[in-house]
C-alpha cells in the first residue's frame, strides 16, 4: 500500500505531501520507512492512501463477500474448511461457494 503524508505535525522523520510505502497496517495505525530509513508507528490521519495493495483488495473483496453471507444466513456456501498448524493457528480457511 502506497500513502501520502497530509500532516507531518511534530513529526521529524515524515515530509509533507510525500509518498510511503506501508510495511504493516493495525486498526489505527500504519507502520512504514521513514525519511531517515526508520521503521515508524504512525496514525492513519496523518495520511491519504494513494495506491491500496492488491492483497488489501482481495481482503477487503473478502471480508465484504463473508459479510454478505453472514447477513443471509450463510445461504451460498456449501464447504467450509479450516487449517490449522502443530500449534494450533489457523494456516488456511477453505470456503466453497455453491456458485
Amino acid at each position: 500500500m502506497i500513502v501520502k503524508c497530509i500532516d507531518n505535525n511534530l513529526c521529524e522523520d515524515l515530509t509533507l505531501s510525500k509518498d510511503y510505502l506501508v510495511i504493516e497496517e493495525a486498526p489505527e495505525y500504519f507502520v512504514l520507512i521513514s525519511d531517515k530509513n526508520e521503521e515508524i508507528t504512525c496514525r492513519k490521519s496523518r495520511f491519504k492512501v494513494i495506491q491500496d495493495g492488491e492483497l488489501a483488495k482481495k481482503t477487503k473483496a473478502t471480508i465484504n463477500e463473508l459479510t454478505y453471507q453472514l447477513n443471509n444466513e450463510f445461504s451460498d456456501i456449501k464447504q467450509f474448511n479450516i487449517r490449522k498448524n502443530s500449534k494450533g493457528e489457523i494456516k488456511e480457511i477453505s470456503i466453497k461457494f455453491k456458485y
